[in-house]
C-alpha cells in the first residue's frame, strides 16, 4: 500500500499570498511603464521608434493578461487547497502539492520574463528619455 505524505496548509498558503502581492505589484508597474511609453510615443514619431513602442505596448498587454490569469488560477488553487485541507485535517495531499509546485514554476517563469522585459524596456527608454 502506497503511503501519502501530507503537508500542513500554512506551508503553502503563505507562498500564495506572496505571489498575489507580487502580481499586484507587477500590474501596477506595467501601468507605470505604459504611461512612460505613451510619453515616448508622443515625443518621437520616427518609424523605428514607433515600431519599438508597438512591441512594448503589445508585450505589456500580453504580460498583464498573463498576470491576471495567474492571479485567478492561484485563487482557484487556494479553493482547491482549502477543500483538500478540510478532508485531511489541515494537511495537503501530494497531488495538491504537485499542483502547487507547478504553480510556483509558472509564477517564477512569468516573474523572470517580466523582469527581463523591464530591463530591455529600460534600455530602450534610456535612448529616448
Amino acid at each position: 500500500m502506497a503511503t501519502q505524505t501530507l503537508y500542513h496548509i500554512t506551508h503553502v498558503s503563505n507562498e500564495h499570498s506572496d505571489w498575489l502581492r507580487a502580481i499586484e505589484f507587477y500590474l501596477d508597474e506595467i501601468t507605470i511603464l505604459q504611461n512612460r511609453l505613451s510619453e515616448v510615443s508622443i515625443k518621437y514619431t520616427r518609424e523605428d521608434v514607433k515600431k519599438d513602442v508597438e512591441h512594448y505596448q503589445n508585450q505589456f498587454l500580453i504580460q498583464r493578461a498573463n498576470l491576471e490569469d495567474l492571479g485567478k488560477d492561484i485563487k482557484t488553487h487556494e479553493v482547491h487547497m482549502s477543500e483538500d485541507a478540510l478532508n485531511k485535517a489541515q494537511h495537503l495531499s501530494n497531488n495538491t502539492l504537485a499542483e502547487h509546485d507547478a504553480m510556483r514554476d509558472r509564477f517564477q517563469n512569468l516573474e523572470k520574463f517580466i523582469n527581463n522585459l523591464r530591463h530591455d524596456y529600460n534600455k530602450f527608454l534610456s535612448r529616448y528619455m
